[in-house]
């Protein structure tokens, strides 16, 4: 047994009050006169013994009274294993687990009402003057200061499930910074939560000697969830009448393979539906093909059909947004009016969605040049400083730059053009005849257009060609390889943007390089591909921006609206790139459209975030095996508690078993002694 407040022990030397009174006050004896004492004799030995008898009890009762008074002071208990309890009024801080995934049927109920009323429970437990913090996923403003009791309660009342998850180590960081903040020695924690193991980092917890901290599970009955994880298309680029491929990642957490069905509506017309089977404990690509009619704004939605009846629905919907380019705009740079009939002009010029455009380099109108999407480079022999300055500020801002040199290239100009955008150098113009070995059948750009390149293909061929020197600090990528290993093609990133460089002229000199048709199926996929392909969703609660590539946006003329909110966003604009930030804004997952005065502009796709979609636990065992194996089991303790005793067992385990009240009524009953003895014994 332990003391609370043992300094009240001291006053157990008040003992010696009633023990003092006893020595000098009960040993007065009053004189009486008789006229024979021969018949008292036998009774004065009987009335001493009699009173000696009284005086002893009165004695013991008052000490017993006085001990008993003294030990409800100092507060007797015994520790739940071997706990050390501290004095003083207590700072809790009690976590309600409101994520989608506690929506669900426990064995009281939903477990987010279970959660509440149990926090509500454990509340009671404590005394008016402790003070209390709320902590939920939210991470709201108001939620990060300490409540009294009455407040706490209003506070837990008002909780509502939320989209947003947080693993389980940074709600613990977050009532550590709360709770050593505040002034009370005596720091409680509670973790009330269904524990998924998506979110449960229980290895990346912190031990913290001030905080003890009591893990509470609440466990679902049905633990089988079927969900739409994440989707993208088979091609970079959406293209009007052009049949789509689109892939969506279905999960199915159950214990049997089971059909699903799974639609698809665009711009709320229905594309159609098809059957898949998952696999158990798995997940299935599943191909969904489709025609795109129209250019433009295209919002989409994938909605999965559960077999059976889910409890769980939030993850049945998968929102997404694209654009359809009407026209794409190329800027082709040549001081030769013929390329316009020939070349590269030739190619790109006959692709209807292409809108093409020439100019010498002579009368560049620079203030357009942020409204293409890619500018072609074509037998330019030497580009000026002012050129290179505004392609390299193009670039950055997202543009998209081809390269293809001239015969008499000016090797020091390009090199500066190369140098001021991190490609790399030209070393020498090589004049040995040599065939393009490989293409990168894995890059975007030849992705969709071979599946297989036959062992005895005719490849590009190089009468000549330009030995680039690339750093391996660039970001660049092989699209076709020459057979003694440099670079016949190949794909830069420069900050926003993207640089196609071609080692060999379009000349007939420098070999075939516009009349293969690997060529010209690659210089129209880069046309295809400078065109701004938007992020086709972004998840509540994780992604919190939308960037946009040379995209004028004002705050006073652009609104984000949703199907149950409006609000202005934040914008930032950094080398041509508009950034919108929601800050949170976003809390319910749809199609939500980018106004610009009044024009619809973008739609972009918002989805709930699939970690709460995982919906398998840990169980008792595990979790105490988790605080095992961190060695986590002298702050944190797993608690097994119904909802009826939930009150008292916790009290029990913040302060122990208590005594201090069994000490009051055996304070009472020794005063009851005192009294009765009084009257009883004559």
């Amino acid at each position: 047994m332990k003391f609370l407040f043992p300094e009240f022990l001291y006053a157990l030397s008040a003992i010696a009050i009633p023990i003092i009174i006893h020595l000098f006050n009960f040993r007065k004896y009053k004189r009486i006169y008789y006229s024979d004492i021969s018949l008292l004799k036998e009774i004065k030995i009987e009335t001493k013994s009699k009173a000696r008898v009284k005086h002893l009890l009165l004695l013991l009762s008052r000490i017993l009274a006085i001990v008993f008074l003294v030990l409800a002071f100092a507060q007797p208990y015994i520790p739940i294993d071997d706990q050390i309890i501290k004095s003083g009024n207590k700072v809790v801080s009690i976590y309600i687990d409101n994520s989608f995934s506690t929506d669900a049927k426990g064995k009281n109920g939903y477990l987010f009402q279970d959660e509440k009323e149990k926090a509500l429970s454990i509340i009671e437990g404590y005394e008016s003057i402790d003070r209390f913090h709320l902590a939920t996923n939210d991470f709201k403003g108001h939620l990060q200061r300490i409540y009294s009791k009455e407040e706490i309660q209003n506070l837990i009342d008002d909780v509502e499930l939320s989209p947003v998850t947080r693993n389980l180590s940074e709600i613990v960081l977050r009532q550590k910074d709360i709770l050593n903040g505040a002034e009370s020695l005596n720091k409680q924690a509670y973790l009330l939560s269904d524990f998924q193991q998506s979110v449960s980092d229980f290895s990346n917890l912190k031990s913290d000697t001030g905080i003890s901290t009591r893990i509470i599970p609440f466990e679902r009955i049905n633990q089988s969830n079927f969900y739409i994880d994440s989707i993208w298309f088979k091609t970079p680029h959406r293209q009007n009448s052009v049949e789509e491929t689109i892939f969506a990642r279905i999960y199915n957490l159950s214990e049997k393979e089971t059909e699903v069905r799974l639609e698809l509506d665009i711009n709320d017309k229905s594309q159609g539906f098809n059957n898949y089977i998952i696999p158990s404990y798995g997940y299935e690509d599943c191909e969904f093909n489709y025609t795109t009619y129209g250019t433009g704004i295209k919002e989409g939605c994938f909605k999965l059909a559960d077999y059976p009846e889910p409890e769980i629905t939030f993850d049945d919907y998968f929102y997404f947004s694209y654009n359809v380019a009407e026209k794409i705009n190329i800027l082709v740079l040549s001081n030769a009016l013929s390329d316009t009939t020939k070349g590269i002009g030739a190619i790109l010029g006959s692709v209807p969605m292409f809108n093409l455009e020439f100019s010498k380099t002579t009368s560049i109108n620079y203030a357009e040049l942020s409204s293409k999407n890619l500018i072609v480079l074509q037998n330019i022999p030497i580009i000026t400083s002012g050129l290179i300055a505004e392609l390299t500020k193009f670039v950055g801002n997202g543009g998209n730059i081809l390269i293809l040199p001239s015969t008499h290239t000016d090797i020091s100009s390009y090199n500066a053009l190369l140098g001021a955008m991190e490609i790399g150098s030209i070393t020498k113009k090589d004049t040995t005849a040599v065939n393009v070995k490989e293409i990168n059948l894995s890059h975007p750009i030849f992705s969709s257009i071979f599946e297989k390149i036959p062992t005895n293909i005719d490849l590009p061929a190089a009468q000549s060609h330009f030995k680039i020197n690339i750093p391996s600090k660039s970001k660049f990528s092989y699209l076709m390889r020459l057979q003694n290993g440099d670079p016949y093609l190949t794909e830069h990133i420069f900050q926003n943007g993207k640089i196609y460089l071609s080692a060999v002229a379009t000349d007939q000199s420098f070999g075939n390089f516009l009349k293969h048709a690997t060529v010209v199926a690659a210089m129209i996929r880069i046309g295809e591909f400078s065109y701004e392909n938007q992020q086709l969703y972004g998840t509540i609660g994780k992604t919190n921006s939308i960037s946009l590539k040379n995209k004028d946006l004002r705050p006073e003329n652009v609104t984000i609206k949703g199907t149950d909110i409006a609000f202005i966003p934040q914008i930032n604009v950094n080398r041509g790139i508009t950034t919108l930030l929601f800050h949170d804004q976003l809390t319910t997952a749809g199609n939500y459209r980018l106004l610009n005065k009044n024009k619809h502009e973008y739609s972009f796709g918002w989805n709930y975030n699939r970690n709460e979609s995982d919906t398998r636990v840990f169980s008792s065992e595990e979790i105490q095996l988790a605080l095992n194996k961190a060695d986590l089991n002298q702050q944190f303790e797993l608690v097994q508690t119904d909802v009826i005793n939930v009150n008292s067992s916790l009290s029990n385990l913040s302060d122990g078993e208590k005594y201090w009240k069994w000490c009051i009524i055996l304070v009472l009953l020794s005063l009851a002694l005192e009294i009765l003895i009084y009257r009883l014994v004559k």
